[in-house]
């Protein structure tokens, strides 16, 4: 199979906002199914399971939407393994619109024995699996923590149900940002930015109760942290938009 992997896909209803236009909740769904079709024609997928005993979960996403193609166009996203090395790896993206680059996409996944939940090493079995291509899309390296102002209110509360498990039977990545996205002020849910970025502190469960505090960062970003509990928190995710 050649790198970089190419998917092709039009885009769905489901992926469109109000303006009948790609949203960034769209991008993250065609940008997950690239990196899951890409592993799985490499043999590490869902159906390798039972051979490999390992899967990829996300750690961290940022995606930069930067045109906007409208309902059923066909779009075409091109993704490949920057690193691959110890626990992790890291992916990126670039997705086109006929001629027209629309989006750009990094990623960062740990490899996890699916028998135990812990993170496990690549071994060189992993690595002769996938090409490796040193070629980056972003100059800065993803986030990896926020920090929320003392005594930020929550701005939204939700129970993680079961619409929204996934396979792993943990809350999907994708809802991090549904969350994330009812904690904004109107204001700037009605004219995101075009980049939006996850970091992945810990997996949500069926049956949490999370709540979402929103807070404008020094640097002019609008960060979104999910937790839960009570008087010591759990960091479940920081989300930001700028």
């Amino acid at each position: 199979m050649d790198t970089p992997y190419i998917y092709e896909t039009d885009i769905t209803y489901p992926d469109v906002g109000m303006d009948h236009r790609l949203n960034h909740r769209g991008l993250l769904r065609i940008l997950q199914e690239a990196a899951a079709i890409a592993s799985d024609e490499r043999g590490f997928g869902p159906k390798d399971l039972p051979r490999t005993g390992v899967c990829w979960i996300l750690s961290g996403w940022r995606a930069e939407l930067a045109a906007r193609p409208p309902w059923r166009a066909h779009v075409r996203a091109e993704t490949w393994p920057r690193t691959l090395d110890g626990f992790f790896s890291e992916r990126d993206f670039l997705v086109w619109h006929g001629e027209e680059l629309i989006a750009r996409g990094a990623s960062k996944w740990v490899l996890v024995n699916a028998g135990t939940g812990r993170l496990t090493r690549v071994t060189e079995a992993v690595r002769e699996a996938y090409d490796v291509e040193e070629r980056s899309v972003f100059d800065a390296p993803l986030l990896s923590n926020g920090v929320t102002p003392p005594d930020t209110p929550a701005a939204f509360s939700t129970l993680a149900g079961r619409r929204d498990m996934d396979a792993n039977r943990h809350v999907n990545n994708i809802h991090y940002l549904d969350y994330a996205l009812e904690a904004l002020p109107r204001e700037v849910f009605d004219r995101l930015p075009n980049t939006v970025e996850v970091v992945f502190r810990r997996q949500i469960l069926e049956g949490t109760t999370i709540r979402c505090l929103y807070a404008l960062t020094e640097d002019g970003k609008h960060q979104v942290e999910i937790q839960s509990g009570g008087e010591k928190p759990v960091h479940h995710a920081f989300v930001w938009f700028y």
